[in-house]
């Protein structure tokens, strides 16, 4: 189907409210909603790879008063549904971090907590965009997943949304890789578990909105520069406490820039 959002929830509660494989729960006062698309007509239907996509509510980037700590946790608990508990991990930023609605990826990776600690490695990457580099992003991220062997690739993304108001609000995590096409500028080739060779988990939230009479003309909020930094913020501390949760999240909180 032809859609203008990247969001599982908005697709499923926009045009298929009664579809049975989804649940709403809370992590404290935090929204979250589940869906699962498990069979090929389902996924063809919704416009959506197969997979399970989580969708959590963080108001923290809007409104800076809100509980952080609690909506880093709950972005970390969909984290802990979908990685793997040992091995290392490889996180990379998708993205033209000179372009601000499309820098949610570099800015997050900035502030991954890199390195072995726990035992257990984080790897960050920032392949860039091939107009400032002549190189695809798939390429780099091929070969370091190659050469890294992690058990699993994190992939950080901008995304597009329907409602203006999920802007910088609904983090949505998956388990069906990035898809092509999708994020803010679009053109991805796929990156999944089957090209990729280890589980693929894509993390972002939409930081434009398409307008309804074109999918080519993409506008944000006049405020995105400060609400995709603390986006990225958010992300980035619930990577780091997913991957190492005996660091704590005091801990993290003072490494992030």
């Amino acid at each position: 189907m032809s859609t203008k959002t990247d969001l599982a929830k908005e697709i499923i509660g926009r045009n298929f409210p009664d579809y049975s494989k989804k649940r709403r729960f809370f992590c404290g006062d935090t929204e979250i909603f589940e869906i699962f698309i498990e069979t090929a007509e389902d996924s063809r239907l919704f416009g959506k790879p197969k997979g399970k996509y989580i969708t959590v509510e963080a108001d923290f980037p809007r409104m800076p008063s809100k509980d952080f700590d609690e909506e880093v946790f709950a972005v970390a608990s969909g984290f802990k549904n979908l990685l793997p508990e040992k091995g290392d991990i490889l996180a990379v930023g998708i993205g033209n971090e000179f372009l601000t609605a499309d820098s949610l990826g570099p800015l997050a990776a900035k502030n991954l907590l890199c390195g072995e600690f726990f035992g257990r490695k984080l790897f960050s990457l920032v392949p860039g965009v091939s107009g400032r580099t002549g190189i695809e992003p798939e390429i780099l991220i091929k070969s370091a997943a190659e050469k890294l062997s992690p058990s699993a690739v994190i992939l950080i993304d901008s995304l597009a949304a329907e409602d203006i108001g999920n802007v910088c609000r609904s983090v949505q995590l998956s388990d069906s890789g990035l898809a092509p096409g999708s994020g803010f500028c679009g053109g991805k080739s796929a990156l999944s578990e089957e090209t990729l060779g280890v589980p693929v988990i894509a993390i972002g939230t939409p930081t434009v909105t398409r307008l309804s009479h074109s999918d080519s003309v993409f506008v944000s909020p006049n405020d995105i520069d400060i609400l995709i930094r603390r986006a990225a913020k958010l992300i980035s501390s619930a990577i780091n406490l997913a991957v190492f949760p005996e660091a704590g999240l005091d801990f993290i909180k003072g490494i992030i820039l």
